[in-house]
C-alpha cells in the first residue's frame, strides 16, 4: 500500500486498456527485483571468487620461494595482477559498492585459515592473536555495511568528476598520499621495528585495497558505455585515471 503507483497508474482514467498497463506493470515490478537481487547475488559470488583468486596467487608466489620455481611466480602474479583485479572489476558491475567493498576482507580470512596447511613450511600456528585480528576485520567490514552509504545510483562522468575534484576529495587524496610517502619511505630505509613494519605493511595494503571508488567508478563507465552506448566518456582522462588508481590499489 505504501509503495508508489507505477507511472501508468498516474495516468489511467479507469479505461479497461489503461487499468491492463497497471496490472501488467505491477507484475513487471518482482520480475525486476529478482532481476536486480540475482545481479547482487552474481556480484557477492565474484568478489568471493576474487578474495579465493587473491589468495591463491599469494601462496603460489610464497611457494615458488621456497620450491625456486619461477613458473609458480609468474602463474602467481599473472592471477594477483591480471586475473584477481578483473573478477573484482566485475563484481562492482554487478551489486552495489557498498556489498562488495566488506567482501574484500575474505582475502585475509581465506589466507589466515589455510596458510597453515598450504605453507607448512613457514610454520604458521594460529594463536588468539590471529583470532582478535580476524575479528576485528570482519567486524571493520560489518560497519562498513551498515553505515556506508546505501545509494548506488547511475552518475554521468561529468558527475563523477565533480564527486573527485570536490574540495573534501581533494584533501583526502592528499593526505593519504602523505601517509603513504612516509610509510613506504620509512619501510624502505628500515627504521621501522619488526611489529612496527608489519603493522605498516598491513596500513600500506590496506589503503591501497581500500580505494574501491577506483574501481566502482570505472565499472560503472564500463557498464554504462555497454548499456546504453556512450563512449563519449573514453575521450576524457577520467577513466584512464581511474584504471591506473584501480591497478595500483591491486
Amino acid at each position: 500500500p505504501d509503495s508508489p503507483l507505477p507511472p501508468q497508474a498516474k495516468r489511467c482514467t479507469g479505461r479497461p486498456a489503461c487499468r491492463g498497463e497497471v496490472r501488467g506493470a505491477a507484475r513487471q515490478a518482482p520480475l525486476e527485483w529478482f532481476a536486480m537481487a540475482t545481479m547482487i547475488v552474481i556480484g557477492i559470488i565474484l568478489e568471493v571468487c576474487a578474495a579465493a583468486l587473491g589468495t591463491l596467487s599469494k601462496q603460489l608466489i610464497a611457494y615458488s620461494e621456497h620450491l625456486q620455481r619461477r613458473r609458480l611466480y609468474i602463474l602467481g602474479a599473472f592471477l594477483n595482477i591480471l586475473v584477481g583485479p578483473a573478477v573484482d572489476a566485475s563484481a562492482y558491475a554487478f551489486a552495489p559498492q557498498i556489498v562488495i567493498a566488506p567482501l574484500a576482507c575474505l582475502d585475509v580470512i581465506f589466507n589466515t585459515l589455510t596458510a597453515p596447511f598450504t605453507l607448512r613450511w613457514q610454520q604458521e600456528r594460529l594463536t588468539r592473536v590471529h583470532f582478535i585480528a580476524v575479528g576485528l576485520v570482519a567486524l571493520g567490514a560489518m560497519f562498513t555495511a551498515v553505515f556506508g552509504s546505501r545509494s548506488d545510483d547511475s552518475i554521468s562522468i561529468k558527475e563523477l568528476e565533480g564527486l573527485l575534484t570536490k574540495t573534501t576529495s581533494i584533501i583526502f587524496f592528499i593526505i593519504e598520499g602523505g601517509i603513504l610517502f612516509i610509510l613506504i619511505a620509512c619501510l624502505r630505509a628500515g627504521l621501522l621495528s619488526p611489529t612496527v613494519r608489519g603493522i605498516s605493511l598491513g596500513l600500506v595494503a590496506g589503503v591501497l585495497v581500500g580505494n574501491v571508488f577506483c574501481m566502482k567508478g570505472l565499472a560503472g563507465i564500463i557498464r554504462d558505455t555497454l548499456a546504453h552506448g556512450h563512449a563519449d566518456a573514453w575521450a576524457r582522462p577520467t577513466p584512464y585515471i581511474l584504471l591506473a588508481g584501480a591497478a595500483g590499489g591491486a
